[in-house]
């Protein structure tokens, strides 16, 4: 009984690891893609950053069901829980694999935002969405352009409606909010990477949460919490007061699964 109790213990605290790394992400998820400061039009803007977001809820939704299936199953010692819950490390390792793909592809690659901001930027004036929620980023992180204020040079949309206008006013060093300084010193800092300390900041937490999921979902260790869940099934009393075929499935599925590990 005491290394049951172990078992059980050790199953819920994993999978409450689990859980919690599953809601960072699905905040961090929320957080882009409903910013009301106006980083989701700009994520909206690309394809690829947005599936990247939507992408990021998911996995997060299904990693804290994950980590909730664990616990329930650890506590009421159901085999039912097992097939359920083998499903869903298959759904989630699958969907990890596919983030950490577009990851690796895309985190070091400004050209994406570079690209959808010299086409579309307008400038202080532009009163479209993307132009505003550039204009918002640009003064909450006192930076300018993707990379810098070159990124509004010639062929961009801003020269052409702005020439001889070198970057828009949001560039420009300010006293506040709303005044300029009277120094006219402009920003040369890329929002890209100014950016990118303050997501890292955020995201340090939930990310190392998830690269420890993504180690703890391998095959040994999905492996140690299917028999730790078997064997918690096993242990606990379970006369079928219902219907004598259900047990029957239930106790195939729990082989198959068994034969599989």
């Amino acid at each position: 009984m005491g290394v049951l109790s172990c078992v059980k213990y050790l199953m819920l605290i994993f999978n409450a690891l689990v859980f919690a790394g599953g809601t960072s992400l699905v905040a961090v998820g929320l957080w882009v893609a409903v910013d009301p400061s106006g980083f989701r039009h700009i994520v909206a803007a690309n394809r690829v950053l947005s599936a990247g977001a939507f992408l990021l809820l998911a996995l997060g939704t299904a990693l804290a069901l994950l980590g909730f299936l664990g616990c329930w199953g650890a506590l009421r010692r159901s085999r039912a829980l097992l097939l359920g819950f083998f499903i869903l490390v298959s759904i989630v390792f699958v969907m990890q694999l596919v983030g950490a793909v577009l990851f690796l592809l895309h985190w070091k690659q400004p050209e994406l935002l570079l690209s959808e901001l010299r086409r579309s930027y307008r400038g202080d004036e532009g009163a479209e969405v993307f132009s505003t929620a550039w204009n918002t980023l640009m003064v909450t992180f006192s930076c300018c352009g993707v990379l810098g204020p070159e990124d509004f040079g010639n062929g961009s949309c801003f020269q052409e409606l702005h020439p001889g206008t070198p970057w828009p006013r949001v560039c420009c060093t300010r006293d506040g909010l709303l005044t300029r300084s009277p120094s006219g010193i402009s920003l040369f800092q890329g929002c890209f990477s100014a950016f990118g300390r303050t997501l890292q900041h955020f995201v340090s937490l939930p990310g190392i949460c998830s690269l420890a999921v993504l180690g703890i979902e391998d095959k040994p260790h999905s492996g140690f919490q299917a028999r730790a869940l078997l064997l918690l099934a096993h242990a606990a009393p379970f006369p079928l007061r219902g219907s004598t075929s259900l047990g029957g499935i239930r106790g195939t599925g729990v082989q198959l699964l068994s034969q599989s590990l």
